[in-house]
Order: structure tokens, then sequence, then C-alpha cells
């Protein structure tokens, strides 16, 4: 089954919560890194660090924030329509790395106030989305690593067919497993019990 556009655009979304953060961070005003460090004793006296573009940035930060957490509420959702036994397992996290170049552009002088640079951006985003969700890739996303999510080259029997596919789990996937099974865009996700 392909991955249904919503769930993809929140799953690409939300793996850019990381560069969110940062381009928050590269926004905050030069006289805000010179204020002391807040305590907790000057609580009272302290001052939020000032954006230079406080509605892009912010605006960036929420959208990346609230698509990873429905992407991490619909995968612990997903329901398993097969069952499979792993023959054979391989961890493979290398290919969920694959697609670090967005986080490079963060430190190429990102201005969020400049208009060309920040519609630039917008249309690399929209364009690295239609990219990896034309070819598959979608799932080969890093993030999930930090999710929990592990990928898998396995080795599998499934309905009376022997395979070689690729697998997402949360679990450590080992040869003689029986697992509940959900194909999504080309790739297994793995559940131990029935979800």
């Amino acid at each position: 089954m392909k991955m249904r556009l919503l769930p993809a655009l929140l799953l690409f979304l939300g793996s850019y919560f990381p560069l969110s953060l940062i381009l928050v961070v590269q926004d905050i005003k030069d006289a805000s890194w010179k204020e002391p460090i807040c305590t907790i004793a000057a609580i009272s006296t302290c001052h939020l660090p000032e954006l230079e573009n406080p509605s892009r940035a912010l605006s960036l930060l929420a959208i990346c924030a609230l698509s990873l957490i429905l992407f991490i509420i619909m995968m612990n959702g997903l329901y398993a329509y097969s069952t499979l036994e792993v023959l054979d397992s391989k961890s493979v996290p290398n290919d969920l790395i694959n697609y670090v170049f967005p986080y490079v552009v963060s430190f190429m002088g990102i201005d969020l106030g400049a208009e060309g640079k920040f519609y630039g951006f917008l249309l690399f985003i929209l364009l690295m989305f239609v990219i990896t969700y034309r070819s598959g890739q979608i799932l080969m996303n890093p993030f999930l690593l930090v999710s929990g999510w592990q990928l898998y080259e396995l080795n599998i029997l499934t309905e009376g067919q022997k395979r070689c596919v690729k697998a997402l789990s949360q679990d450590q996937i080992q040869p003689g497993d029986r697992l509940e099974s959900c194909l999504v865009h080309g790739i297994y996700v793995l559940h131990k019990g029935e979800k």
C-alpha cells in the first residue's frame, strides 16, 4: 500500500523539527545573546530571547512539532493485517541517515527575514518532500531513529513465500520471531504483539 499523502507529509515535516529548532536559535537577536543567562534565583528579572522574525521562526517550529506528535500517534495506531516469520535479520540504520542534506542548509545563511531566501527555503523543502514521496523513500527518514524505530533487512516467510524485505520496528528483531506486519510504501512496519 502506498503511504497516503497526509501521513507522509506529517512524517516529512516532523523530521524537520530539529531543523526548525536550529532556525529559531539562529533567529535570536544579537542583543538577546548578550543578556545574562536566566537562573532560578533571578527568574523574575529574566527575559525570553527576542527573535528577529518571530512569526516565521515560531510558525515553522509549531508546524514541525505538531507534525511530529501527530505522526508518532499515527505510527503507534497502525494495525497489523498479516503475520510473518523472520528467517534472518540485519539492522541497517545507515539507510535511515541518507538524507541529511537539508540540515546542512540551516548553516548556509538562511535569513528568515529575507523574502527570497525564506521562500527559496520553503521551495527547497517542498521539492525534497516531492522527491522522497514519489521515490518511495519517505520512510527512509533519520528522525525515525530518534523516535525509537530501527530499519531492518529481513528474509521472511509470509503467506507461504520467502521474501527479502525492508522493515521498520521498535522492537529488536531476531530470527525465528513471528511478527504482526503492515505494509506501508513498500516497507513492512512490524509489531511483536497484535496491534
